[in-house]
């Protein structure tokens, strides 16, 4: 550590190691009747969905009432997945059965951006593609209708990634050869969080508000979780470059000098009077890339996160820098129990600001003055 850098921050390279997302995980496919395949792709990995349904509502059991909500909910999917670009889709149940078009001003999961056709890549008689192959028409094809849909906004790195809806290997037999490309907000999980407007309308820069903690698996970042729980990292503030830098892209170097002041002053206000360094904790924030300053991502966080003894990876913490701490010197256990991909997140909201201990009143406040002894005396006699 170079000596002009205060204890608990990290030494170059550090950000980028500790900054670095969980592989994400391959979602099951069911194998029953489906109506939908949604295909989504973020830190280098896949989200495969599927959404079971029954479209031919003759089948279903008799009940009257019973069987038009069901009918209503077969057309409601009927009309999501033939929706236009720009339109949005919400569903509540993990099997996604109750998908729907929603106005993109109320909470939804998946934003329509546009279709993409391979019928040229893939003739009639073509088997239908491999997890790989889609991933690949995913990058290749819906990349370019994200960014047009955008105005050229598009941040690939930032919150909103690619997802695809595909589909199924009956339709691909019958000749459907329609990428349903869109944006959506996924989890290191596959779970996805809701979303409320447009794309267009929001700040494409991927972070979390002050107070948040990021889980862990492995060595690795995980879905956000109470600060209690072991976890990666803990968010303590937002940072805008844009505010700093106004000729234009910063090289990294400029934006770690600035990051370093802004990061620490965040560190000293949001924990007042704890001493990061011998509670075994590092600052570390992310940095911006020209793709992503040029979509409009300025904004930053600052966080305190550990690295193993040995380097290879992100050390479990648990309890918040405000109070006791705990750094793990092994690996946290990798998560294997992981919801059905695309199943509704529900946000982790950070706590209420808890004051430091020494700014906390005393548990047992002190009684009033004692009466002087001329009023003891004048209220004894009489």
């Amino acid at each position: 550590m170079s000596p002009e850098q205060p204890p608990g921050t990290p030494p170059p390279g550090m950000m980028e190691e500790m900054g670095s997302r969980g592989e994400a995980l391959l979602g099951n496919g069911r194998t029953a009747s489906t109506r939908l395949v949604m295909l989504g792709g973020f830190a280098g990995a896949i989200l495969a969905i599927t959404i079971s349904t029954v479209l031919s509502w003759d089948v279903i059991g008799s009940g009257g009432a019973a069987q038009r909500a069901r009918a209503a909910e077969a057309s409601a999917r009927a009309e999501a997945f033939s929706a236009p670009a720009g339109a949005c889709l919400n569903w509540t149940r993990d099997d996604k059965s109750d998908i729907r078009q929603v106005p993109c001003t109320e909470k939804h999961l998946f934003e329509l951006i546009g279709n993409v056709d391979v019928a040229g890549v893939f003739g009639k008689d073509a088997p239908f593609p491999k997890t790989d192959q889609w991933l690949q028409l995913q990058q290749e094809r819906c990349a370019p209708v994200a960014n047009q849909y955008l105005s050229g906004k598009f941040d690939p790195q930032g919150r909103f990634k690619l997802s695809v809806l595909l589909p199924t290997q009956e339709e691909w037999r019958n000749g459907d050869r329609q990428m349903r490309c869109g944006l959506q907000v996924p989890l290191p999980s596959g779970a996805v969080y809701p979303v409320i407007g447009a794309v267009s309308t929001q700040d494409q820069s991927d972070v979390h508000e002050a107070g948040i903690c990021l889980g862990i698996s492995g060595k690795s970042v995980y879905d956000p979780v109470s600060c209690d729980k072991p976890h990666s990292f803990e968010i303590i503030g937002v940072v805008d470059l844009g505010a700093q830098f106004h000729e234009g892209f910063p090289e990294q170097k400029k934006q770690d000098e600035a990051l370093l002041n802004a990061c620490t002053a965040m560190a000293k206000q949001y924990a007042p009077g704890q001493d990061i360094g011998k509670k075994g904790l590092t600052i570390a924030w992310d940095n911006r890339s020209q793709e992503s300053w040029n979509a409009g991502s300025f904004r930053v966080n600052c966080k305190l996160g550990a690295p193993l003894p040995d380097g290879s990876g992100l050390a479990p913490v648990t309890g918040s820098v405000r109070g006791e701490v705990t750094v793990g010197k092994e690996p946290a256990p990798a998560v294997t129990s992981t919801p059905w991909p695309g199943t509704p997140a529900t946000p982790v909201q950070p706590p209420a600001a808890v004051p430091h201990p020494s700014e906390r009143p005393p548990a047992h406040p002190p009684h009033g003055p004692a009466p002087s002894s001329e009023a003891a005396g004048s209220g004894s006699g009489g």
